[in-house]
């Protein structure tokens, strides 16, 4: 590897900065009690040193053999002793290390770049500062290799016309292929100076090394950046690296907390001083919103433009984006002069909407606090009360008026399109009934907006593609549902009310499909065939269990029917929805926002108020839950219940029902254990931070203490009154820190209780999981009574028999291709799917096809072959697709083969006596030869 040599131009940034070398590192030499191990990576780690990603495929990264975190190569070197809480004392555990890393997979070599999948890729995007293009490489199926072949002219291809966001792209991937390479580091480079190595025993990392002044923010830039520490350049199109706001040194996140000089302060203008960029609640404010200046002033301009001008359309101006350039240009124009006095409607308009995304997007805080993130994101199957109850409690009133704001100018961006295409059609002299697409404008509003309201924490930065959906559905709710004080086109004119009525039936599914009591249409079957097995079981249906499934009339505006058991018989009970969309059961009653705010209702108060002819008490009682068995008390005698059932496809249901709620519930309590270990960790922190406060505090009172004494001792009158102004600024600190310290107590007080709630909830969600455990026992007892052998059982819970000579569960796709690439026509294997329960390779015309294959819950749980088509979203009128829009606008269906088995072996033998061809066109060919007979 060939040295760095500076030219003598460079020599005086030489002398004030550190380079790489080619020395390897002498870990003997390392000041620190971590136990590191060499470990290679595929999904990014967190390294909590410097709060930045550890990635690529190299050498990069070490994991401590004690507390089991990760820290970078370069971070290691500079981690002194006391930060291994295990080898400080603490108890071995996973809760450890950071909550990013505890189910991290990582690997005793390296993994080629060659060998990531598409979600690796969109993962690698996420912690480059790439995430905007995470549903691009998506759609487009980038996958590791037609990754690292990317070149300027696909990335124009794929619709990325700037060329310093190509650039970015191209930079991120050409240092990613550097990392695969060994890349060594000197020691020296990171060591601390000969003056602080005596106090190394005893001073923080930070202290000791990092204590070099410097004010980091976190900047945007739109040129071009190299890391003035390492000299590589920074990465991504969004937040790329950290600036300090006195020196303006530019640095990576890692490299920040490397060894620098010490910080001197410069006249330089710096981007990070610059009002974008800042964080909201530190920029100007406009004196009658209380808001951000430069985004009221720069939306107040839009909407009088788009007013004045009625040509002129907002949602086009937003769609397209200027050159980089451009912006830098505007952002620094913007700098320089006085907001309140410029003139913005000399802009063009795509400039101004392309400002309102970059002053919404480059804060390092988002519209929504990193701390409330997941409490949005909570909310996106929640009934609409409950949404804008959380919107109108929010306990920081700064974000949610900022948020409504927003809000209204994303409504008003509609209102003016929608009064545009009015105006169009009466100067056309269409008909009297305008047909104005608005679900296709919110598409696109959403599409633009949904990057720039939600935006995970830098810690869950990975999270932002797998969340993409939820904040389309929170975003598009936002819209139709919660109430900003302004009034949209909807309720009037764009929509009729049958199709807003039938989004609001959309919504109320989406709600209820959580509840037990609820059958949707694709479970009727699945429910009839519960309903009269009722009479195989001991027990009948008693009077007041209920369901609620569609209704069969499907001209009514709220397609619900509840279905209660009366005087043994089903009775059939009509759920309306008046035009404000409450429920009731008829126009004149509708009470309810929710339908399940109807049903708690009838729980505890009697029906016949409405119907006389029932009973004076008839209440709604027992539910009649989608999963028949499942409600087994723990004192039933399963002997009895299961005894009872005759047929063993019945006792089949019965199992797999029962196992797959195990697993839910096995899933939800390692979910509850995560988040109880988090709180633990965060409860920590916290604990950490009053002992720091504790510890300021006191060299505070002594510097106080100090002053004092020098007060009394002064003599001469200026410096007493320094001393004096000095006493009373540290006496303004110490009021800060005590309250600061109130506070974390208080937040600590309260995380203590929130603990002890998750800790009974784990405690009883085991309790009920020993329950199911026993119904599965016996139930699977009853089936060996029956003569059920014990494979056939595993065949019925999906689990084949590993000696099978087609089955090899460990193979992933692109193993079990490279292992049938030279095999013989109709030589196959089924493994485990990553998208699916399972799939089958197969040889076929030289070449190699897979087919996933499902279970299908309406057909007993019976395995066939899946099949997905992607069909656009059916509206009330008409079926559409636009082909210039967002991805988000196609949806996928799975639909199953007609022809279905009860276990992968029944599959497997008739498909060795017949053709594929019925499954796929494509495939005229039979399973000939399993792979373990082949090898």
């Amino acid at each position: 590897m060939r040295i760095r040599h500076a030219a003598q131009a460079h020599e005086t940034r030489k002398s004030n900065m550190l380079y790489w070398s080619v020395t390897s590192p002498t870990r003997d030499n390392i000041v620190g009690d971590h136990l590191y191990r060499l470990r290679y990576f595929k999904i990014p780690a967190y390294c909590p040193y410097c709060e930045d990603y550890i990635w690529g495929s190299g050498s990069v990264g070490y994991q401590c053999q004690q507390c089991l975190d990760y820290f970078h190569v370069e971070c290691s070197l500079v981690i002194s002793s006391g930060t291994c809480p295990v080898a400080s004392g603490a108890k071995p555990s996973s809760s450890s290390c950071h909550v990013n890393n505890r189910s991290l997979i990582t690997y005793d070599r390296s993994i080629p770049i060659t060998d990531w999948s598409v979600s690796d890729v969109c993962e690698w995007l996420s912690v480059v500062n790439l995430y905007r293009y995470a549903p691009n490489f998506q759609q487009s199926k980038y996958d590791g290799v037609m990754l690292l072949t990317l070149n300027d002219e696909q990335l124009k291809h794929n619709h990325i016309h700037d060329q310093f966001q190509r650039r970015a792209i191209l930079d991120a991937i050409k240092e990613l292929k550097s990392r695969e390479k060994y890349r060594p580091i000197s020691i020296e480079r990171f060591q601390p100076p000969s003056s602080s190595i005596s106090s190394a025993s005893s001073t923080t990392p930070t202290t000791l090394i990092n204590d070099h002044g410097d004010n980091f923010i976190c900047t945007t830039f739109y040129e071009r950046r190299q890391c003035d520490l390492c000299e590589k350049y920074l990465y991504g199109i969004i937040h790329q690296g950290l600036q300090c706001s006195r020196c303006g040194i530019v640095v990576h996140r890692q490299c920040s907390k490397l060894p620098l000089k010490k910080c001197v302060h410069t006249n330089k203008q710096l981007e990070c001083h610059m009002i974008i960029g800042t964080d909201f609640n530190d920029q100007p404010l406009d004196m009658k919103t209380q808001l951000p200046i430069i985004i009221t002033r720069l939306c107040t301009t839009l909407e009088q433009m788009a007013t004045e001008n009625p040509s002129l359309s907002l949602i086009d101006a937003y769609r397209f984006s200027i050159e980089s350039q451009r912006i830098a240009y505007l952002r620094k124009l913007i700098n320089d002069n006085d907001i309140e006095k410029m003139d913005f409607k000399r802009m063009e308009l795509s400039e101004l909407a392309s400002l309102v995304k970059v002053s919404l997007k480059e804060p390092g805080i988002g519209i929504i606090p990193d701390e409330n993130y997941d409490d949005f994101l909570n909310l996106v199957n929640a009934p609409t009360q409950v949404v804008q109850e959380f919107v109108n409690n929010y306990s920081m009133p700064f974000y949610i008026d900022f948020l409504k704001f927003l809000m209204k100018h994303i409504i008003t961006v509609w209102k003016l399109d929608y009064q545009s295409a009015s105006m169009t059609a009466n100067s056309k002299e269409r008909n009297n009934s305008l047909t104005y697409d608005s679900e296709k404008l919110i598409d696109k509003l959403v599409a633009i907006f949904k990057q720039l309201i939600f935006r995970p924490p830098w810690y869950k930065i990975m999270s932002h593609a797998r969340n993409d959906k939820d904040h389309i559905c929170l975003l598009k709710r936002f819209i139709y549902e919660i109430d900003w004080d302004i009034e949209r086109p909807l309720f009037q004119h764009s929509i009729p009310s049958a199709v807003l009525l039938s989004s609001h039936n959309q919504y109320q599914q989406q709600s209820l499909e959580k509840f037990p009591w609820f059958f949707n249409r694709d479970e009727m079957k699945q429910l009839n065939s519960k309903l009269a097995f009722s009479t195989t079981v001991s027990s009948q249906i008693a009077d007041g269990e209920y369901y609620v499934r569609f209704s069969n009339d499907s001209k009514v505006l709220a397609p619900f029917t509840l279905v209660v058991q009366i005087d043994g018989q089903q009775r059939f009970i009509r759920i309306c929805m008046n035009k404000q969309g409450q429920y009731g059961f008829s126009i004149s009653q509708c009470y309810f926002s929710t339908i399940q705010d109807l049903i708690n209702y009838y729980t505890q108060n009697s029906l016949s108020k409405h119907f006389p002819i029932l009973k004076t008490d008839m209440k709604l009682t027992k539910p009649i839950q989608r999963d028949l068995f499942l409600d087994l008390r723990i004192e039933d005698d399963y002997t009895v219940i299961f005894s009872n059932i005759h047929d063993p496809h019945v006792l089949r249901i019965t199992l797999l029902e029962l196992t797959m709620k195990y697993n839910e519930m096995e899933q939800t309590c390692s979910a509850l254990k995560s988040e109880y270990q988090a709180m633990i960790t965060l409860m920590s922190e916290v604990q950490r931070s009053t002992m720091a406060y504790g510890r300021i505090l006191t060299i505070y009172e002594k510097q106080m203490k100090l002053n004092r004494e020098n007060i009394i001792q002064c003599q001469k009158q200026v410096e007493k009154h320094e001393f004096e102004k000095s006493y009373k600024y540290l006496e303004t600190r110490v009021e800060s820190f005590i309250n600061n310290m109130q506070k974390l107590n208080d937040m600590y007080a309260e995380k203590q209780v929130k603990r002890e709630q998750l800790y009974n909830k784990i405690e009883s969600k085991k309790i009920e999981m020993k329950q199911y455990e026993k119904k599965i026992a016996m139930c699977m007892k009853t089936l060996e009574d029956k003569g059920i052998e014990p494979h056939e059982i595993n065949s019925w819970l999906g689990v084949p028999d590993e000696d099978e000579p087609w089955f090899l569960p460990d193979y992933n796709r692109e193993m079990a291709h490279s292992l049938l690439k030279t095999c013989p026509e109709g030589t196959y294997l089924i493994r485990n799917s990553s998208n699916g329960l399972y799939a089958l390779t197969i040889v076929h015309n030289g070449l190699i096809y897979d087919c996933r294959i499902g279970r299908d819950v309406n057909q007993n749980y019976a395995f066939g072959f899946v099949t997905t088509t992607t069909t656009p979203p059916a509206t009330n009128n008409n079926v559409s697709s636009n082909k210039n829009g967002p991805s988000d606008e196609i949806y996928s269906k799975i639909t199953f083969s007609e022809r279905l088995f009860y276990s992968l072996k029944d599959l497997v033998e008739y498909y060795t006596q017949h053709s594929l061809v019925e499954h796929a066109s494509n495939l005229n060919t039979r399973l000939i030869t399993p792979i373990k007979r082949h090898v």
